[in-house]
C-alpha cells in the first residue's frame, strides 16, 4: 500500500468514526429533547394519580431507547428487529402512550417517545415493512389522541381541543419526529455502502493489475522460454553432429535470449517496456526460420502509436509462440498492413497445424487487449493452414468519444 492509498485509508476510517458518533449524539439529543417535551407539555395541567406512572414510563422509555442507538449504528439492521430491547422500548412506549388515552385524555404531549420509538423500528425493518412501521405509528397516534381528544372535549373535561394551535403544533412535531432517525440512519448507511463500494473498487483495480501483470509476463517469457528451448535442442543437434561451430553459435543466441528475456521482466516490473512491431516481426521471423521454418515478414502499415505497436507485438509474439508448440509448419507468414484508412490489420498464417487445443490463456489475453481498442481477434483453420487475423481501428476509442 502506497503512502497516498493509506492516507487515504485513515482518513476514510477517520470520517466514518465521526459519522457514527455524530448519527448517535443526534439521536440521542432527539431522545432526551423527546423526553424533555414528553415531562413539559404531558405534566403542564393539573396533577392526576396516573401521571407518576407517566413520568416512571417515560423514563424508562427513555433510557430504553438510548439503550437502542447503537443497534441502529450498524450496515444493516434487520438482525435486530426482535431484539429485546427494541421489543421492550415498543411495550414502555405504548404503554405510556395508552396510559395518556385513559380518559379524560393526558395530552398530546405523552406521544413524543411513541413516535421515536416507530421512527426507530423504521430503521431495522426490509424495505416494504418501514411503510407499515410508518403507517403504524401515524396510526397510533392519530387515532388513539383524536378520538381521546373528542371524547374528552365532549365530556368538557377541559383537555385541549384539536383545533387548537398549540394542540396543531405538537401534533405536526409528533408526525415530524417520526422521520427523523430513519433520515439519520439512512444517511449513516449510504455512507458506509459509499465505503464498502470503494474498497471493493480498490480490490478490483488491484485484481485488474495483477492479471495485467500475469499477462504481460506470460507473453514475453513464455515466447522467450520457447526460442530458448528450440536453441537448446539445435545445439544438442550440432554438438552430436560433431559441428562445434554452429553450437557454439547456438549456444550464444540461448545467452542473448536470455538476457534479454531477463531485461524485458525487468522493464516489465517496472513497467516501462516498450515494443517495435517491425523488430518484433524481424525477430519472429528470425525465429522461426531458425526452426526451419519458411518465414515471410511484409510490414506496411505506416507509423504506429507505441501503445498499438505494442499490441500488435504482442499478437506476433504469441502466434509464434503457437506455431513452435503447436504446429508441424514448414512455411508461415507475418503480414501487418492497413487495408482502409479505419483500420490495421495483422494476418499470421502457417500450415501443418495440430489439432485445435483448449485452455490456453495466451489468445485470451490477446483477445482482451485488442478488446480494450475496439478490436477483433479471429482464429480459423482451413484445409492444412491455420490463419490469425488481429484487426484494431485505427482511432483509438477515446478519441471516437472526444469526436463524439
Amino acid at each position: 500500500m502506497t503512502d497516498g492509498s493509506a492516507r487515504i485509508h485513515r482518513s476514510s476510517g477517520t470520517d466514518l468514526r465521526w459519522m457514527r458518533g455524530l448519527t448517535a449524539a443526534s439521536l440521542a439529543v432527539l431522545v432526551l429533547i423527546g423526553c424533555f417535551l414528553q415531562f413539559v407539555l404531558g405534566t403542564a395541567s393539573d396533577p392526576e394519580p396516573r401521571t407518576a406512572f407517566l413520568v416512571g414510563t417515560t423514563i424508562a422509555t427513555a433510557l430504553l431507547a438510548l439503550a437502542v442507538i447503537p443497534l441502529l449504528l450498524r450496515p444493516s439492521g434487520r438482525a435486530f428487529a426482535h431484539h429485546p430491547l427494541l421489543l421492550a422500548l415498543f411495550a414502555m412506549a405504548g404503554l405510556t402512550w395508552v396510559l395518556a388515552l385513559i380518559p379524560p385524555f393526558a395530552g398530546w404531549g405523552w406521544g413524543f417517545l411513541l413516535a421515536i420509538a416507530g421512527g426507530m423500528l423504521t430503521c431495522v425493518v426490509a424495505s416494504w415493512w418501514r411503510v407499515v412501521a410508518l403507517v403504524g405509528t401515524f396510526g397510533a397516534l392519530a387515532l388513539g389522541g383524536v378520538s381521546s381528544s373528542l371524547e374528552s372535549s365532549a365530556a368538557a373535561t377541559g383537555a385541549p381541543a384539536l383545533g387548537d394551535p398549540s394542540t396543531l403544533m405538537i401534533v405536526g412535531t409528533l408526525a415530524l419526529i417520526v422521520l427523523i432517525p430513519l433520515s439519520a440512519v439512512w444517511v449513516l448507511r449510504v455512507v458506509l455502502r459509499l465505503d464498502q463500494a470503494r474498497r471493493t473498487a480498490s480490490e478490483l483495480a488491484v485484481a485488474t493489475e495483477r492479471l495485467r501483470f500475469a499477462t504481460d509476463l506470460h507473453d514475453i517469457q513464455g515466447h522467450h522460454l520457447q526460442v530458448i528451448a528450440l536453441k537448446g535442442e539445435l545445439a544438442e543437434r550440432r554438438l552430436l553432429s560433431g559441428d562445434a561451430t554452429l553450437a557454439a553459435t547456438e549456444l550464444a543466441d540461448i545467452r542473448a535470449i536470455a538476457q534479454a528475456a531477463l531485461e524485458d521482466t525487468r522493464a516489465v516490473v517496472n513497467d516501462y517496456r516498450t515494443v517495435t512491431v517491425a523488430v518484433e516481426a524481424r525477430n519472429a521471423a528470425a525465429v522461426l526460420r531458425s526452426a526451419g521454418i519458411d518465414c515471410t515478414a511484409r510490414i506496411d502499415a505506416g507509423e504506429l502509436s507505441t501503445d498499438l505497436g505494442a499490441v500488435f507485438a504482442v499478437a506476433i509474439r504469441e502466434a509464434v509462440t503457437n506455431i513452435m508448440r503447436h504446429s508441424s509448419a514448414t512455411k508461415a507468414t507475418v503480414e501487418l498492413v492497413r487495408p482502409t484508412a479505419d483500420e490495421y490489420r495483422l494476418t499470421i498464417t502457417n500450415d501443418r497445424p495440430e489439432a485445435v487445443r483448449t485452455g490456453g490463456t495466451g489468445i485470451v489475453g490477446l483477445t482482451e487487449r485488442v478488446a480494450a481498442r475496439n478490436g477483433t481477434v479471429s482464429a480459423r483453420r482451413r484445409d492444412d493452414a491455420f490463419t490469425l487475423v488481429v484487426s484494431i481501428p485505427a482511432v483509438p476509442p477515446d478519441a471516437g468519444e472526444e469526436e463524439r
